[in-house]
């Protein structure tokens, strides 16, 4: 009996040991990093609202973490081709993956066989401006009801853009399940989309408000709805499009994500970081006016709450996204 209860307390020992080493070489290595540049790999192009608003938030992280952070740009394939780079690269924290919910989106069209859960979500770190559908003026359309009717009245005739594999295409997907009759014109990001809407190349797009303000002010861009939760602060008259019977609706989140098994402790820091920026650094508060985006921050912990819980939403519409 004596025997076994030295044992038993031997083994304890040596577990409380290794639980308690391992806890210290987390803080170690916190402590350490950085010690050489932080890449963040921003999945969208150049111009874009993520690449804008990571490239804001590079700018003060610098400062923060006391080494240099690189953007990089590796656009393509809803954003795929930026998440695969991350998620295949070393999780030593020197390369940070700047998404958002595209990446739940490529998983449920089947580009990708993975989600957030392959990485190790650091944080939402900003808002973007309010994603509105937008028009322009010379369709005559004044309301989202107009637009839609139109649509039933010549099927096909009008063109609307989706980006596959990103949220877009959510919105592609949920106005064709609540019945308008787009003709859906494949795209690229937010800045080929403009282009395309300016060009009269299609008739429809869905652009973050800060991106088309002045279109919308100068006459050129009329806005149907929105595709926020909620009606925009700067924007009360513009309807949901859940107000309107079509079941889409997200805040676009930019989010930090590092690749899966970073340590925990490194990830925690980084957050941190950003979290300091977003709550008391003057100079970016006054970036995220000018942009229209309020202070948006989620930790670690709740961002990966938020993307379970999107994910889970959107993937009772799988047969719809992968339909041909």
């Amino acid at each position: 009996m004596k025997k076994l209860l030295i044992v038993s307390l031997l083994i304890a020992l040596v577990a409380g040991f290794a639980f308690a080493n391992g806890e210290g070489e987390s803080a170690d290595a916190a402590t350490k990093w950085p010690q050489k540049p932080i890449n963040i790999v921003v999945a969208f192009g150049a111009g874009g609202n993520s690449d804008v608003n990571a490239r804001a938030i590079a700018k003060y992280l610098q400062k923060e973490l006391g080494q240099p952070v690189v953007i990089t740009n590796v656009s393509g394939s809803g954003g795929t081709l930026g998440a695969n780079q991350v998620k295949e690269a070393a999780p030593d924290g020197y390369t940070i993956l700047c998404s958002q919910l595209s990446m739940n989106v490529a998983k449920v069209v089947g580009l990708v066989d993975y989600a957030a859960e392959a990485f190790e979500p650091a944080c939402v770190f900003s808002q973007a401006s309010d994603e509105v559908l937008v028009a322009r003026a010379d369709t005559g359309w004044k309301t989202y009801e107009d637009m839609f009717n139109a649509t039933l009245a010549e099927p096909g005739k009008y063109r609307l853009t989706s980006n596959a594999g990103a949220s877009t295409q959510w919105i592609a997907v949920a106005l064709t399940k609540a019945g308008a009759k787009f003709n859906i014109v494949p795209s690229g990001g937010s800045g080929e989309r403009l282009k395309l809407l300016l060009g009269g190349h299609v008739d429809v797009i869905a652009m973050n408000y800060n991106a088309i303000k002045d279109y919308v002010d100068s006459g050129e861009f009329v806005i149907l709805a929105t595709d926020s939760p909620e009606r925009p602060y700067n924007l009360p008259d513009v309807p949901t499009l859940k107000e309107k019977g079509v079941d889409c609706e997200y805040y676009y989140y930019n989010t930090f994500f590092f690749p899966k098994g970073t340590d925990a402790a490194i990830v925690e820091k980084f957050a941190n970081a950003c979290k300091n920026i977003i709550e008391n650094n003057a100079e970016y508060a006054e970036f995220l006016e000018q942009q229209l985006q309020p202070k948006a921050y989620l930790g670690p912990a709740e961002t990966v709450k938020y993307y379970e819980d999107e994910l889970a939403h959107i993937m009772q519409y799988q047969a719809d996204f992968q339909a041909k």
